[in-house]
């Protein structure tokens, strides 16, 4: 069995996706997924303008988390 000791822990945040386990202790079931889709593109050359951008991302249902 493995053993971990601090001399402190400190601990700022716990989000949805985190857990603080102390003691004995069997974790079952948890599970965590994340998705983010982002899209723009590239604008080169001189004096561009972006106004009133909109945008689409289409995700292939083949790719991606689980």
């Amino acid at each position: 069995m493995t053993s971990i000791k601090y001399g402190s822990l400190k601990i700022n945040q716990i989000t949805s996706s985190s857990g603080l386990f102390v003691g004995t202790n069997i974790q079952k079931g948890r599970k965590s997924k994340a998705e983010l889709n982002e899209g723009f593109g590239t604008i080169r050359g001189r004096h561009n303008k972006v106004e009133a951008n909109s945008g689409v991302v289409a995700k292939d249902s083949k790719k991606g988390t689980g």
